[in-house]
């Protein structure tokens, strides 16, 4: 960002353009939405733009941050009702509240995940990845009793990271032969099982 926006105006401002950056992506895509495009629908000029941004690029980096706490705060959310249940209800739980996310705001979320490759940034999975590492660590301290773990740290890279990965891969397909239910049935399946065999592995001597 070009400007840091100290005054209640000025983050109006900041927020306005963000918000067109979004309406803008889901009106022309993410190709051809451009500055000019984002300063008509946020209703300031092209220069005010620049006062803030230096560029499309670095609106893009402020919407993928707005993304990643939007997405955190809805995990958060729903974590409060769900720390009780088993992993699989956990799992399924959160994954329909994340599909049904993006799937919202005119199909903004989805366009940027069908252009991921273009946007030239992890930083929407770098920070969702720190997220969810604490969120885990909380349902296992709520089961301790339940889990026996020997290096907690590589589970939950592999679940965590294996999970989004698949969820990118998935909303990058605009005609996927599969369904969203078929795919949050088997990442719950499978991270459920996967926990399940940790406990029933022989301890390592």
């Amino acid at each position: 960002m070009r400007k840091s926006p100290k005054q209640q105006r000025s983050q109006k401002m900041v927020d306005a353009l963000i918000e067109a950056t979004g309406r803008a992506i889901a009106e022309h895509g993410l190709a051809h939405a451009s500055t000019n495009h984002i300063a008509v629908l946020a209703g300031v000029s092209v220069g005010s733009l620049y006062q803030y941004f230096d560029s499309k690029g670095a609106l893009l980096e402020a919407l993928l941050d707005r993304l990643s706490s939007d997405l955190a705060g809805l995990i958060d959310q729903r974590i409060d009702s769900l720390l009780d249940a088993d992993v699989r209800s956990t799992v399924h739980g959160l994954l329909s509240a994340v599909f049904a996310f993006m799937q919202k705001d005119e199909g903004l979320y989805l366009e940027l995940a069908r252009n991921w490759h273009q946007l030239h940034s992890m930083r929407v999975v770098d920070l969702l990845e720190r997220h969810m590492f604490e969120v885990c660590r909380l349902y296992l301290l709520r089961h301790l009793n339940q889990f026996r773990i020997a290096n907690p740290h590589a589970v939950l890279f592999v679940i965590i990271n294996s999970t989004l990965m698949t969820l990118i891969r998935y909303l990058s397909q605009p005609n996927s032969h599969l369904r969203k239910d078929e795919i949050i049935d088997c990442l719950s399946d499978m991270l459920a099982a996967y926990m399940q065999s940790l406990n029933e592995a022989p301890a390592k001597a």
